[in-house]
């Protein structure tokens, strides 16, 4: 086979497209989850971080937390879903945040025993929410069983925003 000209593309075969296709979704896969999991961007405790996305879990509820437009606040939230038990959003306001990743839930590593889930599981639920413009917000959540609806909150989360 004769060498291609400076210039010329070289052909795509099937295996040349499927291993772009196996990086592309690597890096994809990798840029989506690198956001959460892990303090960053914003401020929590007043500490303001260049990076652009925060985590904040039950231990921040009841606490104020700063950030800026653009960012990214995950919200990281324990519940057992399989008892009925789910957080849901108390009117979540949409004009400072746009929800970009639904509720996801995690059962946690430590409820599984090889071969089976343990009945009743803590598992993590966690949203991402893209703070849009400037000023002052609250989240709110609470607990609770969907049939029995909000006034039967078992437990509330609340954190004050302030958008700078």
């Amino acid at each position: 086979m004769p060498f291609p000209t400076l210039g010329a593309e070289p052909p795509m075969n099937k295996r040349t497209v499927l291993s772009i296709a196996v990086v592309v979704v690597f890096l994809i896969f990798n840029i989506e989850s690198s956001g959460g999991g892990s303090t960053g961007g914003g401020s929590v405790g007043g500490v303001t971080t260049p990076d652009k996305s925060m985590t904040i879990t039950k231990k921040d509820n009841g606490g104020k937390i700063s950030t800026n437009p653009g960012s990214v606040i995950y919200i990281e939230l324990q519940e057992t879903g399989s008892t009925g038990y789910a957080w849901y959003f108390d009117n979540l306001d949409m004009e400072y945040f746009e929800a970009i990743k639904d509720k996801s839930v995690k059962i946690l590593s430590n409820a599984v025993k090889p071969g089976k889930m343990i009945t009743g599981a803590p598992a993590i639920a966690t949203w991402a929410l893209k703070v849009k413009k400037k000023g002052q917000a609250a989240l709110k959540l609470r607990c609770y069983r969907i049939w029995e609806g909000p006034q039967s909150a078992v437990d509330t989360f609340s954190v004050q925003v302030e958008i700078e």
